[in-house]
């Protein structure tokens, strides 16, 4: 399972499953012959270079499980599972296999034709063809294939050992050479075993964190490759080297800063967090001094007046700029998060705004309806899963990311509603306060003269201290941007699921997570740091590298790709329909939501430009609740909506709907034409075409989450204009 709940009992909490995945490549058997091994005593050559790559992985893979074992704050108290991503060719990819069999590690191949995905030579767990056919006249596939098998290798592999002679022309053009460039690309650790014509060992080298820095990355991007140029991205290592560690800390453990209690930003947090207000300050010395005095069991001390005020001035100051969390803080925070508190102390807000919302749409039985508890959502996953129908048909086995993808989208779904509720409140409470003072200033029941003077005023204050204390406090427990986080992590799933059967990854699924940061502390040498970019993204790659392959439903190994063309396009067909039809109805819904807002704004714009008319003839002494309230709720309304992005959000959700609704036809295209021309010779072309249009599909669905995550990035909750 790529997660598993957290606490054995509890599914509203989860755990990663400690996996890892090492990818072994290189050249094959001829040019390993040509290169290297005829330059001395080939079986002597041999046999050292499968007893170095043997004590390499057993080096890396120690190194892994020592890293699992080290803590239990993010991953699930299960066995590690470890695994081994080669190739069935000769060379590299015979000795990675019988170096799987002696350690004893889950053996995972992926091949580009059935002509190469013969007997392993060792029991493979899980298998991938993609089902290339031969070029004509041609021994093997074209190189894009060769290239697109060696991309998904190591998409699913945590590290790459490489297996690498440099014999290069001006530029690198081999494949062992091109697939250590992405590595380094993706910022993934490689070892690499460097073969010198003049040496019968291997040299071990191994990628330079310091050096992968963005403008290294930059020019491998768009310059020619040399072997030089990529030579000087690795220095030489032992295998006792704390290097390696450090490389297995910055892959499977970003977060362990975090757990240090006594850093910095944990004690600022837990500082800010233990603050009382001062009533809870008064009447803890008050029980204290009681329990002294003998009255009433003995508590612990409160703090002193100066650090108590100290403690509130660091209080405000909290609230008015929330601490950024640093982004290991944001790993620990993402997995241990549990909403159900958030729905708990907040069910009765969120009625009422339901409630209101409906009224404020002249939907009376919407509104009654809003009043009673709130249906279960159900499970979204299978929107992207196979219909009852498809079941039998579909190629292969259910990932495990049913119980990661429900989670983050109700987690999603719950900070969203305490966002919107939030909004919803601080802007009619400030309508409410300019009620309270037209109130206050006519003298309304109950502060009618000789009854309750003032009445009106500490509304007043009520309301404008709950206004600014809401918006202090949504500001640092960030809704909002768990909001982003969650729906994020649940809508990339989603796009990984719909292209899983034909391996179409989305990019955030290979995308760095962490940069180098070289710091020189003053009087002291250069010292490199490894900053985590993006706790999210770190997320989903261990998700994905925890589940692996696809396999065959059947339970053969391998998982035949291109053989499966027809099932895979209906299976996506029915995916793109649903969501073709939610994005259709988030549109309709949107617009009818801003639709009745804006007539009710417009309506009390109305009423106050009659009354204000009417006045000129006529002395209202309520009057003034048309001049002045009545725009401020209006005012309010315009408010919840900018604020909320209703707008852009529905004209987005529209295109989308249009876009998809095309590509569904062009599905409905596809599969028409593909019926034309089925015959085994161009069932790969068939593949490639269908793997274009999911791409297509996942573009578009890619670009509408990232459209909507720039519009509501910054609308956090704040004080209304």
């Amino acid at each position: 399972m790529a997660a598993e709940t957290g606490g054995g009992e509890d599914p509203y909490k989860v755990r990663l499953t400690p996996a890892f995945s090492v990818l072994v490549g290189g050249h094959r058997g001829r040019r390993l012959e040509r290169n290297w091994l005829s330059h001395g005593d080939a079986e002597a050559r041999r046999a050292s270079l499968q007893a170095t790559l043997e004590r390499v992985l057993r080096r890396v893979y120690g190194a892994a499980a020592e890293r699992f074992a080290s803590t239990d704050a993010v991953y699930a108290d299960v066995s590690p599972v470890m695994r081994l991503i080669t190739g069935r060719a000769t060379g590299t990819n015979e000795l990675a296999r019988s170096a799987a069999a002696r350690l004893d590690v889950d053996l995972h191949l992926m091949s580009t034709s059935p002509e190469t995905a013969g007997e392993p030579g060792a029991h493979a767990r899980r298998g991938v063809v993609l089902g290339a056919e031969p070029v004509h006249g041609a021994e093997g596939p074209p190189e894009s294939v060769h290239r697109l098998r060696d991309d998904l290798a190591l998409t699913f592999s945590d590290m790459l050992v490489a297996v690498w002679d440099g014999q290069e022309p001006h530029e690198v053009t081999s494949g062992a050479g091109q697939m250590i460039r992405d590595a380094v690309m993706r910022r993934q650790g490689v070892l690499l075993l460097y073969l010198d014509p003049e040496q019968d060992t291997p040299q071990l080298m191994m990628l330079t964190a310091a050096r992968v820095t963005d403008a290294a990355l930059t020019r491998l991007d768009v310059m020619e490759v040399t072997p030089a140029a990529l030579l000087s991205l690795f220095d030489p290592v032992e295998l006792d080297s704390r290097r390696i560690d450090e490389w297995l800390e910055r892959i499977l453990c970003p977060f362990a800063p975090a757990l240090d209690e006594t850093t910095t930003e944990n004690r600022l947090i837990r500082r800010i967090d233990d603050q009382v207000g001062v009533g809870h300050y008064v009447v803890w010395w008050g029980l204290w001094l009681l329990g002294l005095a003998g009255v009433t069991r003995r508590r612990r001390r409160p703090p002193g007046l100066w650090n108590w005020v100290t403690g509130s001035w660091m209080w405000l100051h909290a609230m008015l700029e929330p601490p950024a969390r640093s982004q290991p803080s944001r790993v620990v925070e993402l997995l241990q998060t549990d909403a159900r508190d958030e729905v708990r102390r907040h069910w009765l807000v969120n009625r009422l705004h339901a409630a209101s919302s409906a009224l404020a749409m002249l939907d009376l039985p919407g509104a009654l309806r809003a009043l009673r508890p709130r249906p279960c959502r159900g499970n979204r996953y299978n929107a992207v899963r196979p219909s009852p129908e498809r079941e039998a048909e579909h190629p292969i086995r259910e990932p495990a990311f049913e119980h990661f993808f429900n989670w983050s989208d109700e987690q999603a779904s719950i900070f969203a509603t305490r966002h919107q509720d939030d909004t919803w409140m601080i802007y009619y409470a400030a309508a409410m306060a300019v009620f309270a003072a037209v109130a206050g200033a006519l003298q309304v029941w109950p502060a009618a003269p000789g009854e309750v003077p003032y009445f009106w005023i500490a509304v007043e204050f009520v309301l404008l201290h709950f206004i600014v204390r809401r918006v202090l406090k949504a500001r640092y427990r960030d809704h909002h941007g768990h909001w982003i986080r969650f729906r994020f992590l649940a809508e990339q799933l989603r796009y990984l699921r719909l292209g899983y059967p034909l391996l179409v990854l989305p990019k955030t699924f290979s995308a760095p997570y962490w940069r180098p940061e070289n710091r020189r502390p003053e009087g002291r040498p250069l010292e490199l740091h490894s900053e985590l970019e993006s706790a999210e993204l770190w997320v989903l790659q261990r998700l994905l590298v925890a589940e692996g392959m696809p396999q065959d439903r059947r339970g053969r190994v391998p998982y035949r790709m291109s053989e499966h063309n027809e099932a895979a396009l209906d299976y996506i067909h029915d995916v793109l329909a649903e969501h073709r039809e939610y994005y259709r109805r988030s549109a309709h819904n949107l617009e009818i939501n801003h639709k009745y807002l804006h007539r009710l704004a417009f309506t009390l714009f109305f009423a106050t430009f009659l009354v204000v008319t009417l006045h000129f003839f006529f002395h209202f002494p309520w009057s003034l609740f048309f001049t002045a309230f009545f725009p401020a709720w209006g005012a309010a309304i315009h408010g919840i909506l900018a604020q909320n992005e209703v707008v852009r959000m529905s004209a987005m959700s529209g295109q989308v709907w249009r876009q998809l609704r095309t590509l569904e036809e062009a599905f409905a295209l596809h599969k028409q034409v593909q019926e034309d021309y089925a015959v085994e010779q161009t069932r790969w072309m068939r593949t490639e075409e269908l793997r274009e249009l999911v791409g297509a599909a996942t573009h578009i669905l890619s670009d509408a989450n990232r459209y909507w995550r720039s519009l509501l990035r910054h609308n956090q909750a704040d004080l209304p204009g």
